[in-house]
């Protein structure tokens, strides 16, 4: 049986894509020699239409109310005391999270300071930072369930989490501390995804997830050399409601010094950005930003170099984002 729980902070629709950022094993504060606060920052790029901070502990003594402890985002407070959402015990540590819904201060672009600072006499270690949001985009629907907590689970105990039955395919991403480099996690939600060769607190992100008809996801410790178990802290389920983008894109040397790059939206959803670079043997020739490519349509550019290019190494990529991340294609030039 797991010990713990996971917390279900998010569940419905939004116009946009999942967003994360996770500081791993950021620092231990308070004890004898070790620093009062943690100072942490995160960069957002798009406007975020929900986020929360989730913030993963673990010391000898965690009961609630029983120190100072201070967590403020640009010097506003966002608590000033212990009080956690899940505490538990394993053997003589305890592991404690602490979530804030902070979709009223980190909502525009921007640098944010994440600041963490305590007075007490046992140290305490940080495992996890983690901001996670929806990047607002009006082109792309996603559903989203994001649970955080503390979830400990032994080798051979599963953990079953459902989700909505729709669309075909799922990202999942989490946080976990693993108990050895030789252990293997399976996730399943449908396909089987062994997740190996990690140790101690790491992030996940898995994408194309093929769903299961029971609309479920499992998640068990299957092998481990060690009496360690699996720590889960932050899990993220999403399922994309609008299709990717489908873009096709072809270039070529018209002249000694000009290239010719056309990019075709192949699919049903608007491309709202992309980049295309011009490389001449490892040096950037051109950058050009591509904006609001719709369904069925074509953008030709043409690409002007101070030199030369014949009889050498000439690359364009298109750069560009869909639901599940960044993608790149290259296309090596005949000069």
């Amino acid at each position: 049986m797991a010990l713990g729980e996971l917390i279900k902070c998010v569940s419905g629709a939004y116009r946009g894509l999942p967003y994360r950022v996770t500081h791993l094993m950021p620092g231990i504060v308070g004890g004898y020699g070790n620093p009062r606060s943690i100072h942490l920052s995160v960069s957002v790029d798009s406007k975020l239409s929900m986020s929360y901070i989730s913030i993963l502990l673990r010391g000898e003594d965690l009961k609630p109310k029983s120190f100072p402890w201070r967590v403020s985002v640009n010097s506003v407070n966002i608590t000033r005391e212990f009080k956690p959402q899940v505490l538990v015990g394993l053997e003589k540590v305890m592991y404690a999270l602490q979530i804030f819904d902070v979709s009223q201060i980190i909502r525009e672009p921007g640098k944010y300071l994440l600041r963490l600072s305590t007075e007490t006499s046992k140290a305490i270690e940080v495992l996890s930072v983690s901001l996670v949001g929806v990047a607002e985009s009006q082109d792309t629907e996603v559903l989203v369930d994001y649970y955080s907590g503390v979830l400990i689970l032994k080798k051979g105990v599963e953990y079953v989490i459902t989700h909505p039955c729709v669309g075909h395919e799922l990202g999942v991403e989490m946080v976990a501390e693993f108990p050895s480099r030789t252990s293997e996690v399976l996730l399943t939600c449908g396909d089987e995804s062994p997740i190996t060769q990690l140790i101690g607190v790491s992030e996940i992100s898995l994408k194309k997830l093929k769903a299961s008809q029971e609309c479920r996801c499992s998640i068990t410790l299957r092998r481990s050399d060690v009496p360690k178990p699996l720590i889960l802290s932050d899990l993220l389920i999403y399922r994309p409601l609008t299709p990717s983008p489908q873009v096709s894109f072809d270039a070529s040397l018209t002249d000694s010094k000009e290239i010719l790059v056309s990019v075709r939206n192949e699919g049903v959803s608007r491309l709202d950005k992309a980049l295309i670079i011009a490389l001449c043997e490892g040096r950037t020739l051109s950058r050009n930003e591509l904006r609001d490519l719709g369904p069925g349509e074509t953008a030709e550019l043409r690409l002007t170099s101070p030199e030369d290019l014949r009889g050498k190494e000439v690359y364009v990529r298109l750069v560009y984002a869909d639901t599940w991340g960044q993608n790149v294609k290259t296309i090596k030039l005949k000069t």
